[in-house]
């Protein structure tokens, strides 16, 4: 079994423990600044469902405004159907202006943005309506709070004219303007770079992500000094990356793909932390849990302070005493947080049990014949992920898929087979990030899992059969069926990408 260390897994056992109310942890009397940031991760919470509430409702009304170019497709404006479909979009529009003065949705690339956050679902989704509206020069469209049901059904009948009839007469700009829709305007074609989008979105997290990266290590640094340590810094960067999950689960597990070969406890503590935030979001656990889960992952192996980095990276076998010393940290690590005023019992448990196995075989030995925590299942399939992938001084990284293939081999044994199931579902065959060689010779990063098939992700492709670099461009594997047929594979191999000098990172 391929893991963090030799030898041992993480497991976990469902708990009756009351987890509390957002808030409540902090009130368990750690330093005084808590009060304030009790006060900062409520506000963090409300700021959090009001962005995922306001999204909810944009995808809505995009959904409805869907539904309704097309049933102007088919039917006159009379027709039942049609009317149906105008007030649905009207009410579930009139809806989302209580969160904003009016509905904006850009076009970049192939895919849809709103309020700068991309839509990687309502891309695939209506795919088609984003090549129909690019052919026709349209980059975003604005629909103000003024409009009318009048207006609403005069643009999807104009927006249904073949882009050569619109040319022939003026174009879509100029027939709305005789036609008086003023409450909805067009933008042209690139108005919207990628820059201002996918990337000041992607520099944002990746900076997210070293933060947490600098706190993890500045935890690290206060344990060792005095043997304490801000639980409220623990607490703001789970806090940010459950955001981050929210938003958007896929983009997040693709941070997860970074790895520092000279930091790894550091690096890896983060990554472990959204796999398990993400891996737990699908279950789906509430907020509050999701805190706790995130605090335990995040400081799951704080017990390896105490561990000299000679052992740590040794390269031969382990003395007996070295190894003794490697399994004593979760032990360790579990005392280290007892002693924190604020956090969670079930947080310490994560760090007690995360190498103890689903069937109790691992370490430290657990002396109960229930499984372990939740939450230790939870993580151990996300460590023991992380660890395989990553290179350390005594292994090579493993490819994401090889390193599936080891969870559904040791399920029922080291892992809990639901947590793996729900993981494989989550990550697909092919995670985020993974480099891949496809059926058509070319090389890719997988960008985005299957919407419905784990075997036909969303990629990105930067390489051409014959290896030369090309322009990145996003490809839906779906649209390989045809080629190679149902029961065809679009991809033949995953690839290690240090061996072709790639980071797959630049291209998430």
């Amino acid at each position: 079994m391929a893991g963090a260390e030799p030898g041992g897994v993480a497991g976990a056992a469902e708990t009756d423990a009351e987890v509390p109310p957002p808030g409540e942890e902090e009130m368990n009397g750690e330093e005084p600044e808590d009060t304030q940031s009790g006060a900062n991760r409520k506000q963090e919470a409300l700021d959090y469902f009001r962005a995922k509430g306001q999204m909810e409702r944009a995808r809505e009304v995009l959904r409805l405004f869907s539904a309704a170019k097309k049933a102007a497709s088919i039917y006159p404006p009379n027709h039942e159907i049609c009317i149906n479909s105008f007030t649905a979009f009207m009410r579930s529009f009139n809806d989302y202006l209580a969160w904003r003065e009016d509905f904006s949705l850009r076009i970049v690339g192939e895919e849809f943005f709103y309020e700068e956050k991309l839509m990687p679902r309502e891309s695939i989704l209506y795919y088609p309506l984003i090549g129909e509206l690019k052919n026709k020069d349209i980059g975003g469209i604005t629909i103000a709070a003024g409009l009318t049901p009048g207006e609403f059904v005069d643009f999807l009948y104009l927006l249904n004219l073949g882009a050569e009839e619109l040319r022939d007469k003026g174009g879509l700009r100029r027939l709305m303007e005789e036609r008086d829709v003023g409450n909805i305007t067009l933008d042209e074609p690139g108005t919207w770079e990628e820059k201002s989008f996918e990337i000041k979105e992607r520099d944002s997290a990746r900076e997210e992500y070293f933060d947490a990266v600098d706190v993890i290590r500045e935890l690290a640094d206060q344990v060792m000094t005095d043997r304490r340590l801000s639980v409220s810094k623990a607490n703001r960067v789970v806090g940010v990356m459950l955001n981050r999950v929210g938003e958007n689960r896929s983009a997040v597990l693709g941070l997860a793909t970074i790895k520092n070969y000279d930091e790894y406890t550091s690096f890896h503590s983060v990554n472990v932390l959204i796999l398990s935030l993400a891996l737990g979001s699908m279950l789906p656990l509430d907020r509050s849990s999701l805190m706790i889960l995130g605090t335990g992952a995040l400081l799951h192996d704080l017990g390896k302070i105490t561990i000299p980095q000679s052992i740590l990276n040794k390269t031969g076998p382990l003395t007996t005493q070295e190894w003794q010393m490697m399994q004593d940290h979760p032990v360790k690590g579990a005392d280290i947080l007892m002693a924190q005023p604020g956090v969670h019992p079930l947080s310490v448990m994560v760090a007690y049990e995360h190498h103890a196995r689903y069937d109790l075989a691992g370490y430290p030995k657990v002396n109960r014949k229930e499984r372990i925590g939740l939450f230790s299942r939870i993580v151990e399939v996300c460590d023991v992920y992380d660890a395989m992938t990553s290179a350390r001084p005594y292994q090579k990284a493993r490819t994401p898929d090889q390193a599936m293939r080891v969870l559904v081999k040791d399920m029922g044994t080291a892992f809990d087979p639901l947590m793996v199931k729900v993981f494989i579902d989550m990550m697909g065959l092919f995670p985020v990030g993974t480099l891949v060689r496809l059926a058509t010779g070319e090389v890719a990063v997988i960008y985005e899992p299957g919407e419905s098939d784990a075997m036909w992700p969303r990629v990105k492709v930067i390489r051409d059969p014959e290896g030369g670099a090309v322009e990145p461009r996003i490809v839906d594997l779906v649209y390989l069926k045809d080629k190679i047929g149902e029961t065809g594979q679009a991809i033949l191999e995953a690839l290690h990408p240090a061996s072709l000098g790639i980071d797959p990172q630049e291209y998430l």
